[in-house]
């Protein structure tokens, strides 16, 4: 009996400890609706009946009832009649990428497809007028890059009247590469102005297009899909296939890390044809909008190491850059990925033309391109957000022993009170102040 409190007390810091530790999370894989956890490409996408490491406000979950569909991670669905969120803690500060999974079925009375809805952060809109067409065999995955600088993240879900939101799965993690977006990028225009402009990492950021030039689709380090650039492609005359490059990337002294992209990007291009003038390359994107537009390059195409190719890029017609990677370290330019980022204002016309061609100042008169991403700047949040009270997801695994069935109860109570001081900071959409430890945690 004398031995039993001290005993008790230990219990007790032991689960305080694990609770504690339970919540330094800087990524989130969400199977919405569901019980069960899967596992997709590497990811565990945790059932969010069965997790306590997130809110989510008032809503329902619905299952798939054709049991002929054979996509485990869209069997289930999470829906919301009335304005609601999901909520996250947030520990480490940084450039983190947001994934949205949209899969409409039919279950019962309920349509997937009718859904009409808004989705939203504090600070930005992220979907409007959102809804998936009845013909739609694929899921949808809409993804956002954005820099987190507080301690709580939302995502809010606003149905149209009459209507419904829902989402199948969610992903929220942080980049593990600090430097992954830089705040100033020369800023284009259709009339082919550049000045600098300063403030990226305080926008939110949708991707719009991601091509593998030269290649074929595949997924990287960081689980973005990368497809084919055939379809965008204004003349097949002027290019032809690089020769796939089997040797070893050089990353890391020319700005690309293996983050940048995956290794397929960067072994294969597309090459400018003996005596063309440029290729060009065609993408839709909203008119009089505002684009993040980074394009991937890696030397594969150079006969000699030693002399580096220069050639020109084009954006719309009015603007040109020369590609030269240029190190002062003289590193060896051959296989060694690097990438261009732009500020790009889309015109009028709802297309976007971006080329490469040859400079006369060059050794080797040729271009190529290996990789391209545009992400679109989204609009200030002009969503009204209902903060309604959450319901916490938490499983509490009761014991038969009493004396511990008190002491978690005691745990619970004690969490209650921390959650009630903590404060909410919902910090979206500008640059992390970091402290030293947290400086050496990102570069980890």
């Amino acid at each position: 009996m004398v031995v039993l409190p001290f005993f008790l007390l230990h219990f007790l810091s032991l689960l305080l400890l694990s609770s504690a530790n339970s919540t330094l999370l800087d990524e989130y894989f969400i199977n919405c609706g569901s019980k069960s956890n899967i596992t997709v490409g590497g990811r565990n996408f945790v059932g969010d009946l069965n997790s306590g490491s997130f809110s989510v406000g008032t809503s329902s979950d619905v299952s798939e009832t054709n049991s002929a569909t054979d996509m485990s991670l869209y069997q289930t669905a999470r829906i919301f009649k009335n304005p609601s969120s999901y909520e996250f803690d947030i520990i480490d500060h940084g450039i983190y990428y947001v994934r949205l999974h949209f899969f409409p079925f039919m279950s019962g009375k309920t349509n997937l497809t009718k859904a009409q809805f808004d989705v939203s952060t504090s600070n930005f809109s992220l979907l409007t007028n959102f809804g998936i067409k009845e013909n739609s065999n694929s899921p949808v995955i809409e993804e956002f890059l954005l820099t987190i600088n507080g301690s709580k993240f939302s995502i809010y879900f606003t149905p149209h009247r009459k209507s419904f939101a829902f989402v199948s799965a969610i992903e929220v993690f942080l980049i593990p590469d600090k430097d992954f977006v830089m705040d100033d990028f020369p800023l284009v225009t259709a009339a082919g102005s550049s000045e600098t402009y300063v403030g990226v990492r305080s926008q939110f950021l949708r991707t719009i297009h991601r091509v593998n030039v030269g290649g074929p689709q595949n997924n990287d380090t960081l689980w973005r899909t990368w497809i084919p650039d055939d379809d965008y492609l204004l003349s097949r005359g002027s290019l032809k296939n690089c020769v796939p490059y089997n040797g070893t990337l050089t990353y890391d002294v020319l700005g690309a890390t293996n983050y940048s992209a995956s290794d397929d990007v960067y072994r294969t291009c597309k090459e400018l044809n003996s005596n063309s003038s440029n290729i060009t390359w065609r993408f839709g994107v909203n008119k009089n909008a505002r684009h993040l537009v980074r394009l991937h390059f890696c030397d594969i195409v150079s006969a000699r190491a030693d002399v580096a190719i220069k050639f020109n890029l084009s954006i719309y017609s009015n603007f040109s850059q020369m590609i030269y990677p240029d190190d002062a370290n003289e590193i060896n330019w051959l296989a060694a990925p690097f990438y261009y980022d732009f500020v790009v204002d889309s015109d009028d016309s709802g297309v976007m033309n971006v080329s490469v061609g040859p400079r006369q100042d060059s050794l080797d008169k040729t271009a190529y391109l290996n990789g391209l991403e545009i992400m679109e700047f989204m609009k200030k949040s002009d969503v009204p957000i209902h903060r309604k009270t959450k319901k916490r997801v938490v499983v509490i695994v009761a014991t038969a022993c009493g004396a511990a069935f008190v002491f978690v109860l005691v745990v619970l109570f004690l969490l209650g009170l921390r959650y009630k001081k903590a404060k909410h900071v919902d910090g979206v959409g500008s640059l992390p102040v970091l402290h030293e430890n947290e400086k050496s945690r990102l570069l980890t």
